[in-house]
């Protein structure tokens, strides 16, 4: 999926992206100085959500993503704002470039560490990323019906020879019987001082589930070695899989009844701080 077409399809990450933003709103707008967005994607949610709540005097914020067509994008679109900036960058590396250590003053990161397979690594790339009495706030997907179906696929005769390593599509917390517990530890482990950390249940409505699997799909890399036809096969069979497991209800809206998706799944909120004495 091209970052334009992504871009379309992303209000279901908009809107939890503005519902925490309004939760935490308080303090983001005292927020200033070096500020980065990790899993930015193509820059429309750093953009034209998280810069606006931030303190307006005082930041210089940098959206990084693995995905290099994303930050293509972003650059092209945005690049004109003089507080932004985007960089190609994969969290979970163990050779962290240099300019990043105790480069930043808050980091944020929506609907993307889910993806990190090795999430000890990303939050320890992250706390050396802070400067002492930097702050996080995170939204981190815990558990999702996709992980679930997923695990299915790869053992299906049919594509278990692309998926590889499984892990890498499911989030770390997927399988927690305590999501929250395991994050929560994990951090402090690392150094943090956490401020929140909670484990909540949620919901998205939506008319159809095509335009949500069409984002998530089109990110597995192992789609390009498949086939043309064995992948339409794998998406026919994802989709197939994941509505499955969904609700569907009748509602009337402008006086004609309308059939809507039920998605329910878990996200892990963080806020927390780098303490003064900690150095990287």
């Amino acid at each position: 999926m091209s970052p334009e077409e992504y871009v379309s399809f992303d209000d279901l990450q908009i809107s939890k992206v503005k519902n925490l933003i309004d939760e935490f709103e308080e303090e983001l707008i005292h927020m200033s100085g070096q500020c980065m967005d990790i899993g930015c994607g193509p820059g429309d949610v750093t953009k034209n959500i998280l810069l606006p709540a931030l303190d307006p005097n005082a930041v210089i914020l940098e959206g990084t993503d693995v995905s290099k067509n994303m930050i293509e994008f972003a650059k092209k679109t945005y690049g004109n704002e003089k507080r932004l900036k985007f960089e190609v960058l994969d969290i979970q590396t163990k050779s962290l470039p240099e300019k990043y250590i105790s480069g930043f003053d808050h980091i944020f990161s929506f609907h993307a560490l889910h993806w990190c397979y090795n999430i000890q690594q990303a939050l320890e790339n992250i706390y050396c990323m802070l400067r002492p009495g930097g702050s996080i706030l995170l939204l981190i997907v815990a558990t999702h019906d996709i992980f679930e179906v997923m695990k299915i696929m790869a053992q299906d005769f049919r594509f278990a020879e692309y998926i590889q390593d499984v892990k890498k599509y499911i989030s770390p917390f997927n399988d927690s019987a305590e999501p929250r517990k395991k994050l929560r530890k994990l951090l402090k482990n690392i150094g943090f001082e956490v401020h929140h950390c909670s484990l909540r249940e949620t919901t998205y409505s939506s008319k159809n589930s095509n335009h949500f699997l069409s984002s998530i799909i089109s990110i597995y890399p192992f789609l390009d070695k498949m086939p043309h036809d064995r992948k339409e096969e794998f998406k026919k069979e994802f989709t197939r899989e994941f509505e499955e497991r969904k609700i569907t209800y009748k509602t009337i809206q402008n006086n004609q009844e309308q059939t809507f998706v039920l998605d329910l799944y878990k996200i892990l909120i963080v806020n927390a701080q780098k303490k003064y004495n900690n150095i990287a």
